[in-house]
């Protein structure tokens, strides 16, 4: 495996959230020692390369952030997308939540076959998705807001163009069905 301090960059980079140490030693098989060490290196490395990004770490939990002196430079790009028109991968998130959520993130992805933290990310800082308290898998929930319907004029979901036949379409349900861990079957049953 690579450097186990740029894996963790990535990961947190991607996931554009705080992770704990125990998931991210989970998902590298390795140490929760070795991810706190990893902390300490990625933090380093992030402080003498002038990175525009900085390790926050609080308990056993990390997240890459932009760096306070970047604020301005980050708040005009912010204002411009919040100020902007939607784009296409955006409304992409928004219809697949509309019709199907709520739904965790992996599963918008699984769905749309690219990542989506950042769409998502977008999308709640402009009031049309938001992230709910339930939990499924270990991933939070997402879904559209009340603000969403009312910028469409609507009162309820399935007042939305063809809710029923799109929220069952067969493409997403498969694609749904595909990230659903699978039983191990008995196979003491069938042998002779």
């Amino acid at each position: 495996m690579n450097d186990l301090s740029a894996v963790i960059e990535a990961l947190l980079f991607a996931s554009a959230q705080p992770m704990n140490a125990k998931r991210l030693a989970d998902i590298t098989k390795s140490g929760k020692d070795d991810v706190k060490r990893a902390f300490s290196e990625l933090n380093g490395r992030l402080e003498t390369s002038g990175s525009g990004l900085m390790l926050i770490v609080h308990g056993d939990e990390a997240e890459l952030v932009t760096r306070p002196e970047m604020s301005e430079v980050v708040r005009g790009v912010l204002k411009a997308e919040m100020q902007g028109e939607l784009s296409r991968p955006s409304m992409e998130a928004l219809a697949i939540l509309a019709y199907r959520g709520p739904m965790t993130r992996p599963e918008v992805e699984q769905i749309r076959g690219v990542q989506s933290a950042l769409i998502l990310r977008n999308l709640m800082l402009r009031g049309l998705v938001e992230m709910k308290e339930e939990m499924k898998l270990g991933q939070p929930m997402y879904s559209v807001t009340i603000d969403f319907y009312k910028h469409l004029g609507l009162g309820k979901p399935d007042e939305l163009p063809d809710y029923e036949a799109l929220r069952g379409h067969s493409a997403v349900v498969q694609a749904l069905e595909e990230l659903e861990p699978t039983e191990p079957k008995d196979v003491s049953e069938h042998t002779v």
